[in-house]
Parts: structure tokens; sequence; C-alpha cells
């Protein structure tokens, strides 16, 4: 080999070396900051129905949720306001009484767990370890309530959704995932 292709193969190793060690340093720097996000923002909620399946982020993905249909939405019941509605929902889930809890979500939401068990199964892995509920907030046409629900050091906030069925009884219209914190 001549002087000068052994020149040009160090130079090519040497450039080589530089950017796997510049990869690995990456990759490095990267996995080092995983445990260390900054604290993420949490968006107003969106007052509006616009999404009425309120899946959870990390669940597989669902057909396009149903329309909303009165006739199958669960109904506040009389005695109930919206945020004791969205606080009995979580108060059931943290006593485990999923097949209640399953009930209480939105049809359309329902409709994309498929049963029960399956919305069970999702909130073991989940690992929930308390709840919090907001004010509500008139938005047009109905009440929105934000429920806040902390698993795995984060907290998840929901946008319950209710509107005035023609009886004059509230339905449980959407919930919409509303952020994290």
């Amino acid at each position: 080999m001549s002087a000068l292709g052994q020149k040009q193969l160090t130079s090519i190793l040497a450039v080589a070396a530089v950017a796997l060690v510049a990869i690995v340093a990456l990759l490095v720097w990267q996995n080092s900051r995983a445990g260390t996000a900054a604290e993420p923002t949490v968006p107003a909620p969106m007052l509006s129905a616009t999404d009425p399946s309120g899946m959870p982020p990390g669940m597989p993905s669902q057909p396009p949720a149903a329309a909303f249909d009165p006739a199958t939405a669960p109904v506040v019941p009389a005695d109930m306001t919206p945020v004791e509605y969205v606080t009995a929902y979580y108060e059931a889930c943290a006593n485990k009484e999923y097949e209640r809890a399953f009930t209480m979500l939105p049809a359309a939401t329902q409709q994309n767990y498929g049963a029960a068990e399956a919305f069970e199964q999702t909130l073991e892995g989940y690992q929930i370890s308390g709840y919090s509920v907001e004010e509500p907030i008139e938005i047009d046409g109905g009440v929105s309530v934000l429920g806040w629900q902390q698993a795995q050091g984060m907290s998840f906030g929901y946008e319950w959704n209710f509107v005035e069925g023609d009886d004059g009884s509230l339905l449980v219209h959407s919930r919409v995932m509303a952020g994290s914190k």
C-alpha cells in the first residue's frame, strides 16, 4: 500500500471512530435524560367534544368512535351533579368496582374498550394511585368537568362533557384526554 493510501485509510478510520464515539455519547445522553424530563405543560380543557373516545395513551389503535346517541348515553342520576358523577367514577375505579365504573363511561368509550374486562385489565396495568376533580365549567349546551387520574408518577387529565337530554336529564356525552402533568 502506498503512503498516500495509508494516510487516507488512517483518516477514514479516525473519522469513523469519532463518529462512533459521537453516536454512543448521544445515546447515553438521551437515555440519561429519559428519567429527568422537563415538567410538561398542561393544556387547558378543550371545552368541546371533538373526540368522544377518550382512550388513554398507549392503547392499541381503535376504530373511529361512534357518533353520540342520546338513547344509549349514560344518564347522570337526578340526585347527582356532574362533579359528583365524575368523583363517583374515580371512587369506583379506586375501589376496583370496574363493572360499575365501566357503565359510567360514555357509550363510545365503552364501545372502544369492548367489555368491562378489557377496561379492568387496562386500569390494573396503570396502577392508579389517586384522583382529583375540578369544579365544573359551563359550556355551550352543557357542562364540562376536568378529572385527574394519578398513575405511575403522573397525572392524566380527562375532560368529561355532559349535555342535557330532551327530558331535562344530564347525559354523559364524552370523555376526552386533556393532557398530563
